[in-house]
């Protein structure tokens, strides 16, 4: 250990530290060529910390500016035993300083509880991106006491980052299925609290805080955020001893300056090294088909073969990897053979899957055990259990029964976990597996060998792995995020998408929002790319734009024989996946809940209760006249089960009165309501304004969809009483309207394919048109004129100035390539794929002696291709010479246009064109 300098501690102690905490993940700044720190300055552009009497810490930024408090007077501490006990609480204390490799850091150690305490907090970055670490080790003394996690900071929100307005909370859900939001942390409810883990971003005017928790730290690390305070922990769950050794828990601190929270996640989750960098950045992202969405569960053997050979047919190989089959395979959970469904087994499927050039994909969920497995049986020791005995997550016939889940911290289950792999790779013949329901390993009273919950899973976890191997992709899904990194090469990050068009609105919105993992942990997957009806076409260029600019994992998951041969084409336009990723903007905005309420113009009348509530079915329910007053009262949001109606499935209805005041005639009104789990039918005045999902509902994601529906003039009684009525179904699961929040997805997105050649996504997510006008500079395009081009219209647009300016129609999307105009010709757009350029365009050039732009079309497949060219005015395009036979066209604005009807090899084609300069009139 390098040399403790003692200080005395009667006097605040201010230390600037500059390197990593040795042991901690702390990340190094994204700018390499960062300009080293000035001994002497008060830290420009960086974070130091400062220690009171009682050891409770503060961070602050030394910027150009004065030093601005990030976190002010923390307090840093454990539960031991049945006590809390801080750093102010320690005998024989000491501080000093450690020089880790590359930098340095303060130690405050000392005795309590009958346990050595050892605080060290470290800083490292340089005024783009400053990051700091706080960890608290426990090493035993006398005894091992049982330890329930630890404190890193109970702070009031005044107290959390500098700068006016309000502080906002990127609130990360337990799960990557669970949500993921944009809170207001003062405009919460009084009582009300979110739970955010692993991760938060915090963002307070133009500055952004991003805090996370140690992937490999024996506790589940969640800020909890009040109305008026926030709450950094890590919770050992089950409360354990200490360990001989001792333990330890990180928290990761990075500051943006002049950014968001969301930025400032994504600058503290860059990898350590330049190897890792280069390693994630480089990461081949899975593409292919999956087939679970439409097929869902009654998947045959003979839809695998007829999707594998349609797909043979259609995509190229080069770019599509994987056929996967999904749940509905099995005999049952735990027992992974096929049933009788698949009558060839599992190696015959991948064999005929590999013969067609494709890899095989298999889904498990590897810690579900059925009762038909016959593992709950035999091996009742391996379960996870809590006060009734073994947890049973659901009874599912075609999953065999009642669904128990295993304790990744038994040796026994560990080793069946990687005979599964072994078997899965070597047996079965599969090179991608997508490993889901993780998050029921991370339960139970009590887990083998006395772990924690985080403990037991990643034990599970990295048996699963080791036995499937490392040249294997391994999926997440339905996993606890902040302790899966290093054994998934992918991760779901939101909840399952649906044909519809609330269906794709959450995994959109959870591709923006946590778009600060992907490629710096694992790829993100932001679940499968559908594009069927009822879908229209429009919006289902929306979900493919948004996939492809992601650069995320790209798997098809309609039943492709049936599909619209137009549908096919937009699929087409997304593989290969873009080997850059891209930036959701505006992402971190709050957004006003209305809902319930009648809108009308700029005005929303709320509809604010009391509601009525009855189980059961009957159509009178929904007439005016109805009278609900012998109903019980309900909570709305809240989901029946928690409101007095616990496991209840079926139908049921809300009825709620509310008044209007007096308004013009012919005046357009909305019912803004919320969501419903599953389906609804609703009915104002018994007039039925609104219908989302079907009665009885089939598998998909409507339950997050937000109801908004137009409510007919003359349905309305201005000036009087109305009556809404609604009729829910839940088919399992949680019912009811269970949520007002709107959470729109982010309207705007961009990429840089090339260097300064973007691609733009501007979405329409309302059921009106939309005029929209975006300032460029905000998308971070700088410049004063461009060229522009329509990526699905496959047409020029004008050029533009500072703003891009358009027309959107409802449930639409426009994405726009744009590129600084420039004095010579110039490729603004190609049809290959919805990124434009980086895909299909290099060794771009032009020799003005010769008037001639030359270029290479790269990964082209067998269907025609054409690519557009912006010509400054003065020239001509005379000729066009290329690989291939091309046709060569002037438009109305002015742009060449340059077509390859045939190209059956997919063949890179180089190509030129010849200018000239028209004689002079």
């Amino acid at each position: 250990m390098a040399k403790i300098d003692i200080e005395a501690m009667d006097r605040r102690t201010f230390v600037l530290l500059t390197g990593a905490a040795s042991g901690a993940l702390i990340r190094p700044p994204v700018r390499l060529s960062a300009p080293p720190l000035v001994r002497g300055a008060l830290g420009v552009g960086r974070l130091r910390f400062e220690l009171d009497e009682r050891h409770r810490w503060s961070l602050w930024y030394s910027g150009d500016a004065r030093p601005v408090p990030l976190v002010r007077d923390a307090e840093l501490g454990a539960w031991i035993g049945g006590a809390f006990v801080t750093l102010a609480d320690l005998q024989d204390s000491t501080v000093g300083s450690r020089r880790p490799p590359g930098g340095e850091a303060i130690v405050v150690r000392g005795r309590a509880a009958g346990v050595v305490l050892e605080a060290e907090f470290v800083s490292l970055g340089d005024a783009d991106a400053p990051q700091a670490a706080v960890t608290l080790t426990l090493y035993p003394d006398r005894v091992l006491p049982t330890v329930r996690g630890v404190r890193f900071f109970h702070s009031t929100e005044p107290d959390l980052v500098p700068g006016g307005g309000a502080l906002l909370a990127l609130v990360n859900g337990a799960d990557s299925w669970a949500a993921t939001s944009v809170e207001t942390v003062s405009a919460r409810a009084a009582g009300s609290q979110s739970e955010s883990y692993g991760a938060i971003g915090l963002t307070r005017g133009s500055h952004g805080l991003a805090l996370a928790f140690d992937p490999a730290e024996p506790g589940q690390g969640k800020v909890e955020v009040s109305r008026t305070q926030l709450e950094a922990v890590s919770e050992w769950l089950p409360a354990r001893p200490l360990r001989p050794e001792g333990d330890a828990s990180t928290l990761r601190l990075c500051y943006q300056p002049s950014g968001d929270g969301l930025e400032a996640l994504d600058l503290l989750f860059a990898p350590i090294s330049p190897v890792d960098r280069e390693r994630l950045a480089t990461a081949a992202v899975p593409t292919g088909w999956c087939s679970w969405y439409e097929l869902s569960g009654g998947v045959t053997e003979a839809d695998m073969i007829a999707n594998l050979e349609f797909c043979a047919a259609h995509f190229d190989r080069r770019f599509f990897g994987y056929v996967q089959l999904d749940d509905g395979y099995q005999r049952a959970t735990g027992d992974w053979q096929t049933n009788d469904k698949f009558p060839h087994g599992h190696r015959w499927l991948s064999d005929q899957i590999h013969g067609r050039g494709f890899k095989a994909g298999l889904w498990l969920a590897p810690f579900a055990v059925a009762e038909r497995s016959g593992v709950p049986a035999q091996h009742p020791d391996w379960l996870l259990k809590n006060a009734d005995g073994a947890i049973v997550w659901d009874t599912r016939d075609d999953w065999g029964g009642k669904v128990h889940s295993l304790d990744g911290a038994h040796p026994e289950v560990r080793q069946w976990l990687y005979d599964l792999g072994r078997r899965v790779v070597r047996d079965w013949g599969y090179d991608y597996v997508k490993i889901d329901f993780l998050l029921w390993a991370t339960a139970g009273a009590a887990h083998y060998g006395g772990l924690t919950h985080a403990e037991a899973y990643r034990k599970g976890l990295a048996a699963i792995r080791d036995g499937l191997g490392p040249e294997v992709f391994v999926v997440g899904c339905g996993a606890p995020l902040q302790h899966a990194p290093g054994f998934l090469n992918g991760m779901r990050i939101g909840g399952d998408v649906d044909a519809s068009w609330g269906g794709i609105q959450g995994p959109a919105r959870a591709a923006a929002l946590r778009s600060f993992y992907h490629r710096t942990v694992w790829v993100n997957d932001p679940d499968c790319l559908v594009v069927r009806p009822p879908l229209t076409e429009r919006e289902a260029q929306v979900w493919a734009s948004i996939v492809a600019v992601t650069g995320g994992a790209t798997l098809f998951s309609d039943n492709l024989p049936k599909l619209p041969l137009e549908r096919v084409a937009i699929l087409q336009r997304t593989i290969p996946v873009s080997p850059v990723a891209g930036r959701p903007v505006g992402a971190i905005a709050p957004e006003q809940a209305v809902a319930p309420a009648l809108v009308s113009g700029a005005d929303a009348f709320p509809i604010g209760g009391p509601w009525r509530f009855r189980t059961g079915d009957d159509a009178r329910y929904g007439a005016r006249e109805y009278d609900e007053e012998a109903w019980e009262t309900i909570a709305v949001p809240e989901r029946w089960e928690r409101a007095g109606h616990p496991g209840y499935d079926g139908f049921a209805w809300y009825r709620c009165r509310f008044s209007l005041p007096v308004a013009p005639a012919g005046r357009t009104a909305y019912l803004e309501l919320g969501k419903v789990d599953d389906v609804d039918e609703t009915f104002v005045n018994g007039v039925k304004v609104g219908q989302t999902g079907a009665f009885p509902p089939a598998y998909d994601s409507e339950w997050q969809a937000f109801r908004r529906y137009r409510v007919p003039a003359d349905a309305l009684n201005w000036g009087g009483d109305n009556v809404l009525a609604v009729r829910v179904y839940d088919g399992g699961g949680d019912g009811g309207l269970w949520s007002v929040r709107r959470e729109r997805p982010p309207r705007s997105w961009i990429i840089e394919g090339l260097p300064r050649w973007w691609t733009v996504v501007l979405v329409n997510w309302e059921d009106e048109a939309q005029d929209v006008a975006v300032a460029l500079a905000e998308l971070g395009i700088g410049g004063s004129r461009f060229a522009a081009y329509d990526v699905w219209q496959n047409t020029p647009l004008p050029d533009l100035g500072d703003e891009l300016i358009a027309r959107l129609e409802p449930h639409s999307v426009l994405v726009a390539a744009v590129r600084p105009a420039g004095a010579h010709p110039q490729l603004i757009g190609t049809t290959r794929h919805v990124v434009q350029g980086v895909v299909d365009v290099a060794e771009e050039s032009w020799d003005q002696g010769s008037r001639r732009l030359r270029a290479r079309s790269t990964n082209l497949d067998a269907r025609p291709y054409a690519v557009t060219v912006a010509v400054p005015r003065g020239l001509r395009a005379s000729a066009c010479k290329a690989d291939l036979p091309c046709t060569m066209k002037s438009l109305p604005s002015g742009h060449v246009r340059v077509e390859w009807k045939e190209n059956a090899e997919g063949r890179d084609i180089r190509w030129e064109i010849t200018f000239r300069r028209p004689p002079a009139r």
